[in-house]
């Protein structure tokens, strides 16, 4: 080698040791996709709402410490939809999961974050938690706070979102809710209030956390269990093949309840009932029951769930007539009663669904 060439190769080692992963020949930064769908993050004091790529600008302006995260990664945005999650029909829902299996089937992709308002957040993450088909990290987050006010929680759930996406020990834990600094199941989080911290998961906890110094420092995401039911690669439901979801309907359990109500459901079109019952057991009123049996006769699938939800168990019991929610909260329980429906009419096969996810 001559020394002109020598000495190109010694100021290319150079370069390389003192950039670390910056020049061209280097591995790419992670592309991370955005599927957005409105809801409070992308929601501002006059009531209009901005596209992600805006959210994310004013992140990048107003907080500089939160620069260096968001230069580690490439993000590319699908503004799937702008609306608030308690308009979102079911349409809107398949819709979503299209763009995230598409953005999750994409091999340059390392993981998705899905924007979203808080009302339906643990719905549609269990809706993609059970359609997606992925090991990467799908990862739902929201705000309870307006984008730009004081005190949003948007921003900080958001760069969270990017570590979990990052963090090895995510992959293969299906969809996860981060909120608040926590890391949730899409299978047992729920809202239960309006404020910043408001999303739990019952007995069953939430499944890590992300340090406080997160947004400055390095691996901040720390994981203390995983999901053990079927999910996401595992899941054997089929996105392609749903064009409609089958319409399933809840019935709440209570002393004056009047017992046709399910029937009427049914003449208008459910496919399934779902029980919001009495707890422990998951039992509709006296009154209701004969009813519920009838359907039963009829082919229409009973799931009992209970006012408890995830703090609660379900025993199936070989002599009854219904079937057992586990300890599915009665909004979650209703949507895999719907995805077992596209596959089944069977009730012994919709009771192992719900004995598996």
């Amino acid at each position: 080698m001559d020394a002109r060439t020598s000495k190109l190769v010694n100021l290319f080692v150079a370069l390389w040791v003192t950039s670390g992963s910056s020049l061209i020949f280097a591995q790419e930064k992670p592309l991370i996709k955005v599927v957005a769908t409105g809801g409070t993050i992308a929601h501002i004091a006059d009531d209009s709402r901005l596209g992600f790529e805006q959210v994310m600008a004013d992140i990048r302006q107003r907080f500089p410490e939160t620069r260096p995260m968001l230069d580690k990664v490439k993000i590319e945005v699908d503004n799937t939809l702008s609306v608030g999650s308690g308009s979102l029909t079911s349409n809107d829902v398949l819709q979503i999961a299209r763009n995230v299996k598409k953005a999750a089937d994409d091999p340059s992709v390392k993981g998705v974050i899905v924007t979203h308002g808080t009302v339906t957040s643990e719905e549609t993450a269990y809706y993609l938690h059970l359609l997606i088909r992925t090991t990467k990290p799908i990862v739902l987050t929201n705000s309870q706070r307006l984008h730009g006010i004081v005190g949003n929680d948007g921003d900080r759930n958001f760069i969270d979102s990017i570590q979990v996406v990052l963090s090895p020990d995510a992959v293969g834990k299906g969809v996860l809710l981060v909120h608040n600094q926590t890391i949730s199941s899409a299978r047992e989080v729920i809202k239960t209030s309006g404020r910043p911290g408001a999303f739990l998961s019952g007995d069953f906890g939430i499944l890590g956390v992300i340090g406080t110094e997160q947004i400055i420092r390095s691996n901040g995401v720390s994981f203390y269990r995983a999901p053990t039911r079927r999910h996401t690669s595992r899941s054997e439901f089929d996105l392609d093949s749903i064009t409609s979801l089958p319409q399933v309907e809840v019935i709440v359990a209570h002393r004056n309840a009047v017992p046709k109500l399910a029937q009427v459901a049914v003449d208008m079109g459910a496919k399934g009932i779902v029980i919001l019952g009495t707890t422990p057991s998951g039992s509709p009123n006296a009154a209701q029951r004969p009813v519920m049996e009838a359907l039963v006769e009829k082919g229409i699938p009973v799931v009992l769930t209970t006012r408890g939800g995830v703090n609660n168990w379900l025993e199936p019991l070989s002599t009854d007539k219904f079937i057992s929610g586990d300890n599915l909260p009665t909004q979650k329980a209703r949507i895999l009663l719907e995805l077992a429906l596209t596959k089944t009419t069977d009730f012994k096969e919709i009771q192992r669904i719900f004995n598996e996810y």
